[in-house]
């Protein structure tokens, strides 16, 4: 799946069912550092390849994190290989490469110790026409990570991962 050999990773769209698989792993991750960063990017032109997922390495154990579609997330652990080459679905124009810590303002995050994880949801409202609310979803949509004096999330940007060190108010956030 998405250029990636043997991977096969499982996608949530409720909060509670990924809790349910991830809370000891998520849990384990607190009071440790995170390592490093690895993002897909295109040879040619450097550019982050959103598709792919994002690994966070967090005392030497990966976390990897991917968006599908507009509403579900993945996480696996320790499953990609980082030395495969990628291979985007045969696609020969494209050359992708795992690059680590080469996210624009991924640095400050580099050593710092996580004090807080927080799954994050976010409200989807949908309308008639003519503007009458219909109804509201809760859509799972990330992960937060806290630190002393800072914050990082890595989220669904509909159908591709986005990064963000900022909080959002608009959004649900239950720590884990």
């Amino acid at each position: 799946m998405l250029g990636i050999k043997s991977y096969e990773p499982t996608f949530f769209k409720d909060k509670d069912k990924f809790i349910q698989e991830h809370r000891d792993k998520l849990r384990s991750l607190n009071g440790l550092n995170i390592d490093e960063v690895w993002t897909v990017h295109e040879l040619s032109d450097g550019e982050f390849w959103a598709d792919c997922p994002v690994i966070i390495v967090v005392g030497g154990k990966q976390l990897e994190f991917c968006s599908f579609n507009d509403s579900e997330i993945a996480v696996t652990w320790n499953d990609i290989d980082l030395k495969v080459k990628l291979d985007w679905y045969g696609n020969q124009k494209l050359n992708l490469e795992w690059r680590k810590n080469a996210i624009k303002n991924i640095t400050p995050f580099i050593g710092k110790q996580i004090e807080k994880i927080e799954v994050i949801e976010m409200t989807q409202e949908v309308f008639d026409l003519k503007g009458k609310l219909l109804h509201s979803n809760l859509l799972l949509n990330g992960l937060g990570f806290g630190f002393s004096n800072s914050y990082i999330s890595i989220y669904n940007a509909f159908d591709e991962t986005g990064l963000s060190n900022l909080r959002n108010g608009n959004l649900i956030y239950t720590k884990v």
